[in-house]
């Protein structure tokens, strides 16, 4: 026992080889207690998104980092002490601790920014659907960087992991292919931008309308009108036809009314009118082509064709106005004592006491 305390206190000694784990696991446990000091104003910390995302982010992987730094140092003492021989001793322990927590406190700092954004706490310049895809690009980042530094900490021989990836690469891009395919697509959703959450789209190819929730890298979720959720793999909308109704300028109207023949007299009046009617109107908009014209000679009425643009959007404001412009025509019509025409058919009866030449 006499032994092991004059060795442990032979640690004290600059001299020694191992006094400088002495130094970092009492400075480890003077970070500590600073961090516990600074622990109440770190939390207030609300100058900006970005300063809050930095701070905020910085306590756990902190604590977490000098607490297995000071462990560690315990580890190597009593290592030391007791003789022992452990191969992990000679890996760059601390320097692969400390890379871990800084990855992980980019992790933190990435979900804390995107969390407050995506609450509508804060403006930001980019939609939804971008900082999702910059937060994912940037986790993806990080795990790729953890992975290069950490095979280069631990001293690995890449030559090995290349001839298992070259043994095994084939089978593994067969079953993995459309999740591959699927990953790329959300990339390129993400960067092509053809539509984003809250977005409502459909396929004229596939049975897919609805509005966008959640865009995945495997997966887009979009709500469909009947409240059902459509989980689409990102990889279909690389081969299908995609509108986007949400992207609208305007909204068209496009009728064909049509009177009866026996109001043909009026037929250029009632157009003028209606036409009069349509650029006076604060629901159209007056910059985009407007048609009023008689269209034709229908089966059993005089068609004419109304063609223009609602200066709204909104699905249920748009139908409002349509109402409203279909009602005032039906007026006009009224107001030139016509009518409007329905299918109807003419008997041509022959009386046979009647001579051939006057049957009419």
């Amino acid at each position: 026992m006499n032994e092991f305390m004059q060795a442990l206190f032979e640690y004290f000694d600059p001299n020694h080889s191992h006094f400088y784990e002495v130094i970092i696991l009492i400075a480890a446990a003077c970070s500590l207690f600073v961090l516990f000091g600074l622990k109440p104003m770190i939390k207030q910390q609300r100058d900006s998104v970005m300063v809050e995302s930095l701070v905020s982010a910085f306590y756990t992987p902190a604590k977490s980092l000098v607490v297995t730094i000071a462990m560690w140092q315990v580890l190597v003492i009593v290592v030391d002490l007791l003789k022992i021989n452990l191969p992990i001793m000679k890996y760059p322990i601390i320097t692969l601790l400390a890379f871990l927590h800084t990855v992980w406190y980019g992790f933190r700092v990435i979900k804390h920014y995107e969390v407050v954004v995506l609450r509508h706490d804060v403006e930001s310049a980019l939609d939804v659907t971008a900082i999702t895809g910059i937060a994912k690009l940037l986790r993806l980042l990080l795990v790729a960087i953890l992975a290069i530094v950490g095979f280069d900490l631990l001293g690995l021989d890449p030559s090995g992991l290349i001839a298992l990836g070259s043994v095994s690469g084939a089978a593994l891009a067969f079953a993995s292919k459309d999740l591959v395919s699927n990953w790329f697509g959300g990339i390129m959703l993400y960067m092509d931008k053809p539509f984003k959450v809250g977005d409502w789209i459909r396929s004229p190819d596939r049975e897919i309308e609805g509005v966008v929730e959640y865009i995945g890298w495997r997966i887009t979720k979009i709500r469909t009108f009947d409240k059902r959720p459509l989980y689409v793999p990102n990889s279909l909308f690389n081969s299908i036809t995609v509108q986007n109704p949400s992207r609208m300028t305007h909204r068209r109207i496009k009728e064909t009314i049509g009177v009866r023949y026996d109001d043909i007299k009026q037929v250029h009046q009632i157009v003028e009118a209606i036409n009069q009617y349509i650029r006076g109107s604060e629901r159209i908009a007056q910059e985009e082509v407007i048609i009023v014209n008689f269209d034709g000679f229908g089966a059993s009425s005089l068609n004419i064709l109304i063609y223009c643009m609602t200066v709204t959007t909104d699905w249920v404001t748009f139908h409002q106005h349509k109402q409203t412009l279909l009602l005032d025509i039906a007026n006009i019509i009224n107001q030139y004592g016509c009518e409007f025409a329905y299918p109807t058919q003419r008997l041509l009866v022959e009386d046979e006491n009647t001579p051939v030449g006057l049957q009419t």
